[in-house]
């Protein structure tokens, strides 16, 4: 009689961790439910859509992560984020490309190379200020090489990398009545913080003995500060 009780109760307990361990398999086996894109809002013409990532990704910051773990080695971790159209980013797509870099920019300019070589070294200071356009992934630049003639130059950012630029010459072509010009298409890129601006371009003016002079510029700008 007590051999039977013992083998009911090991028989229970045998019964008891089975259910247990399949319970166990089978919260680990099905995905846990991550979060949708219901009220996850991007703006701009962003869409949004929920990917897999490993266990050790973020969350947007404003975004409830809770519950969304399993304690199994394999378990990913579930994302809503926005696809943004071309010229927008941001967590919702809610920046322009443009938008790190409108406003006044104190410029430090010097010489890299010249025609006349007294020249190369100088260094000029002076304020640009960069203004918003008809689109996101283009800028101006007013007041270029310190002169109030040389505005609405524009500028294109990569649609690929939001903090390269290039400096049109085709806009500027004006210039040429100015006895200034660009010879080639300028390049400049914005730091990783947003707090530099490095430029390069190329010029040919008539400088103080009536001669046609080029000369090869470097821009570095830093907001201004009043």
């Amino acid at each position: 009689m007590v051999n039977n009780k013992r083998n009911v109760i090991i028989a229970a307990i045998l019964c008891v961790c089975c259910v247990v361990s399949a319970i166990y398999i089978s919260s680990c086996s099905k995905p846990k439910k991550g979060p949708t894109c219901d009220n996850y809002q991007c703006t701009n013409g962003g869409y949004c859509s929920v990917d897999t990532y490993s266990k050790n990704v973020f969350y947007p910051h404003d975004y409830n992560s809770s519950a969304l773990h399993c304690n199994c080695p394999d378990d990913g971790v579930i994302l809503p984020h926005c696809n943004c159209p071309g010229g927008y980013e941001g967590t919702y797509c809610e920046n322009a490309f443009v938008t790190k870099y409108l406003r006044e920019w104190d410029v430090t300019q010097t010489v890299l190379s010249s025609d006349s070589a007294n020249t190369v070294g100088r260094v000029s200071t002076y304020s640009v200020f960069l203004l918003q356009s008809s689109t996101p992934t283009t800028f101006f630049i007013n007041n270029i090489c310190d002169s109030s003639n040389y505005n609405n130059i524009i500028c294109t950012v990569d649609s690929t990398n939001s903090h390269n630029f290039v400096i049109d010459t085709i806009s500027a072509f004006h210039m040429f009545y100015q006895h200034f010009k660009f010879t080639k298409e300028g390049i400049g890129n914005i730091s990783a913080d947003d707090s530099t601006i490095t430029a390069t371009i190329w010029t040919r003016h008539l400088n103080y003995n009536v001669n046609w002079q080029n000369d090869v510029l470097k821009l570095v700008m830093t907001p201004h500060h009043q």
